[in-house]
């Protein structure tokens, strides 16, 4: 499979004394989708952050293209990464337009190539530019400021994507739609990303793998048909609380590598 894209190699990470996290040992292939799946306080968050350096770890290293991340600079480190979350992020006084186009802007990007690439990235979340790019986050849909969010994430053309429950504010239906939209995105930029949930069925709808963590340890990975056949007692009893028919994408729209 060839190097990496992430590793973690013997992570810890405490804070006030106690082990949050680890250890851990994890990879994560190249354009492929990894799913954080676990319960509140499980340290998927914590993992999603020790990525691109909200947090440090306190043992092991963690490593981005086969380099350790404390030997990035930070920002250049945080310039291959993009991030999303569940509330989005947006700045409420700014445009779409402004939004969208805040990486490209501080990469030092000319103006007419930030609105081409503001104009590309919202039509890329089916978003029509003429329509939304001079609205502001309050006269939007969550969904589509969900869809806003992962444009600007997306508009500085990162290897990586963090996701950290990006979803979990919308209702089902909304969240339904935006779920869809992104698996059709995942298709056509073909990013890194690790996207942290709890919801079990949105972790079989997106991702290539899962990544099972139960009190900051792992306790497995697994594709998806090795998650649905598993006879260990964790990982059964997360399909026995997933209720719901989940209908699972074609292989020609599912995100990452096959």
């Amino acid at each position: 499979m060839g190097e990496p894209a992430i590793a973690f190699r013997g992570v810890t990470y405490r804070a006030q004394g106690r082990v949050l996290l680890g250890p851990l040992d994890l990879e994560v292939r190249p354009w492929e989708t990894l799913v954080l799946l676990g319960r509140s306080g499980s340290g998927k968050t914590t993992a999603l952050k020790l990525i691109n350096r909200l947090l440090e770890e306190s043992e092991g290293a963690v490593l981005v293209n086969g380099r350790p991340t404390r030997e990035w600079d930070v920002i250049t480190l945080r310039r291959h990464i993009g991030y999303v979350i569940q509330e989005t992020g947006l700045f409420p006084h700014y445009s779409v337009e402004r939004n969208v186009g805040l990486i490209p802007r501080l990469l030092g990007k000319p103006e007419p190539e930030i609105r081409e690439r503001v104009d590309s990235m919202l039509r890329l979340v089916d978003l029509d530019p003429q329509e939304f790019r001079r609205r502001y986050p309050h006269q939007l849909s969550g969904g589509q400021r969900q869809r806003v969010g992962v444009a600007r994430a997306l508009a500085g053309d990162p290897e990586i994507l963090l996701m950290d429950e990006p979803f979990g504010a919308l209702d089902p239906l909304s969240r339904a739609e935006v779920q869809r939209q992104f698996l059709e995105v995942q298709k056509r930029v073909r990013k890194t990303t690790v996207l942290v949930t709890h919801d079990v069925g949105e972790a079989l709808l997106l991702a290539n793998r899962i990544a099972l963590l139960e009190g900051g340890k792992l306790l497995g990975i697994y594709s998806l048909p090795e998650f649905l056949e598993s006879s260990d007692k964790t990982v059964a009893a997360y399909r026995a609380a997933w209720s719901g028919n989940l209908q699972f994408p074609g292989d020609d729209c599912h995100g990452g590598i096959p």
